[in-house]
């Protein structure tokens, strides 16, 4: 029996514009993200009279529903071999998100808007990385070209949300509502745009249903390389958590803490392509090992701050591990993952990566607070702990390296 194989795209000239047009829908998604939760935090507290335990629930909650979305869209996606309904049903339920955010009118309403906000992007991601997957050649260079896109979008819309509340003023309502533009452009790219066409019919013989025993027969080498995100992903905590120790630091200079973000951002941008480029012609393992040492850096710097160099230092090399690693990730899944079974691949990605990503957060509470105990500053205790998750994650890599010297990924 052959493998089953989708509608494949006649011109490689095609394949890189349907790659760029994909990579400008998620710089639109960026872009209208940024416009929001730049300022929702702040919406919640000075317009609707919440406050910061209402806003933490809320936030816990629609990372819930954001990681619950991919799994379910990974998943139905392999069952029932479709991806652009999905893909269109996510880009469309982000414009209604928008629309109802802006025109909320008490704390439960914006949890209403910000949870189905959440999903819909959940929808959206697990189909646009599978499609990536599938028309990508170079899936170090598409991965990275897409991450740098997304977060290129949301450092334009934090400037273009900036200069509006220095023009206009705290109108939140206002600004939520300009954010439905770039969410409209990328409906627009996606109808018109998008050369992706997945409706073909297979002929029975060549069909291979989705089946629960799919999953544990995924090949070794994915399992391992979920063995090692685990691990990392213990020292991707929030980049709250950079900010507090900022404030313990160099508390005379929280008004500069927006640009040391930007900073973080474009730190992540400058390296992200060439990073991609680099990693289709050599191991990936080589590079995300380089990325987990850049890590160790920020940690150190984390850890030993006492300067507002050293502090910057922190924000530089965390963003140069973003733009090294997160192109990276989705790429060596989609090279390790068998092409039926993309969307089961990212799934379970995704639900570990949501799993680790709460504990680890919670962890770096914890750690805080039983440094205060000790009189230690609690802000450096976080980093004490991800570093040693990265040192755990290095070791695993060389040896996985070191016991398959063989082969590369």
């Amino acid at each position: 029996m052959t493998t089953m194989r989708f509608l494949q795209i006649t011109s490689d000239k095609v394949k890189n514009q349907t790659i760029l047009w994909l990579c400008g829908m998620h710089f639109c998604w960026g872009m209208a993200s940024s416009m929001i939760f730049s300022l929702l935090p702040v919406f919640i507290v000075d317009e609707l009279g919440g406050n910061s335990k209402s806003f933490g629930a809320l936030e816990g909650a629609v990372i819930f529903f954001s990681f619950m979305a991919k799994l379910f869209a990974g998943f139905i996606m392999d069952i029932f071999k479709r991806k652009l309904p999905m893909l269109n049903t996510g880009t469309i339920l982000t414009i209604f998100s928008k629309l109802s955010l802006a025109c909320a009118p008490s704390v439960f309403f914006v949890f209403i808007s910000k949870s189905l906000d959440r999903f819909a992007k959940g929808l959206r991601q697990a189909p646009s990385d599978t499609i990536l997957a599938e028309i990508s050649e170079k899936k170090g260079f598409a991965y990275s070209l897409r991450y740098t896109s997304n977060i290129s979008g949301f450092l334009s819309g934090s400037i273009i949300t900036s200069t509006i509340v220095a023009m206009l003023g705290k109108n939140f309502r206002l600004i939520f509502s300009l954010a439905v533009l770039p969410a409209v452009i990328a409906i627009y790219i996606l109808r018109t745009k998008i050369k992706y066409d997945d409706t073909k019919k297979y002929e029975l013989k060549e069909k291979q249903k989705w089946s629960v025993k799919d999953i544990k027969n995924m090949p070794h080498a994915y399992w391992k390389f979920i063995i090692l995100i685990s691990f990392l992903m213990f020292n991707r905590f929030s980049e709250g958590f950079i900010t507090l120790r900022a404030k313990d630091v160099i508390p005379e200079h929280i008004g500069s803490f927006p640009l040391f973000m930007g900073l973080y951002e474009l730190c992540a941008i400058s390296i992200a392509v060439l990073i991609g480029r680099i990693s289709d012609k050599i191991d990936k393992r080589k590079i995300l090992l380089l990325g987990i040492c850049l890590l160790i850096i920020a940690d150190l710097f984390g850890v030993f701050t006492n300067s507002t160099v050293a502090t910057v230092c922190i924000y530089v090399f965390a963003g140069l591990h973003m733009g090294t690693t997160q192109g990276i990730i989705g790429a060596i899944i989609a090279k390790l993952a068998p092409s039926r079974l993309t969307g089961s691949a990212f799934a379970i990605f995704y639900g570990i990566e949501g799993l680790v990503l709460l504990l680890s957060n919670n962890l770096a509470g914890f750690s805080a607070d039983v440094a205060k105990a000790y009189s230690i500053s609690g802000s450096c205790a976080p980093f004490i702990c991800g570093g040693m998750f990265s040192v755990l994650s290095i070791t695993y890599i060389c040896f996985w390296i070191r016991k398959e010297k063989n082969s590369t990924i």
